[in-house]
């Protein structure tokens, strides 16, 4: 089992965050930040020709509830949205937290985990 679900898109990449952002807005989920690789780099010096954006996006109660059970879950928080660029080809990827939560021995967490990537998988196929 692989760590994320990647989909190809036609669509450029701001976009396809436009409407990630939107789509999310939708289900209760919220972009926190959106991390630009290409540009951090270029800050420090190191070129990378490739777009890479990671969306940071979290559903307020989900993350509470979360927390509430364990604290520690934090550290798996928030939940990843990769849309980058790959040999001139866009692609959107999630990691998915059905994974990341498998760590926990909670499992009402797991649960929740799965419902959560659910939800995600929903918005990205819907954008793509």
């Amino acid at each position: 089992m692989t760590f994320n679900y990647a989909v190809k898109t036609q669509k450029n990449i701001d976009d396809v965050i436009s409407e990630i952002t939107a789509k999310l807005s939708e289900i209760k989920f919220g972009v926190l930040g959106t991390l630009d690789f290409k540009e951090i780099f270029a800050k420090k010096g190191v070129d990378y020709p490739h777009q890479y954006k990671l969306l940071e996006v979290c559903n307020p109660q989900a993350a509470k509830q979360a927390l509430d059970s364990d604290p520690n879950v934090g550290l798996l928080l928030p939940c990843t949205i990769a849309v980058y660029e790959k040999n001139n080809e866009n692609f959107i990827s999630l990691a998915k937290p059905t994974e990341l939560l498998s760590v926990a021995s909670n499992p009402e967490l797991k649960s929740m985990g799965k419902e959560i990537e659910t939800k995600l998988i929903q918005v990205i196929d819907d954008v793509k």
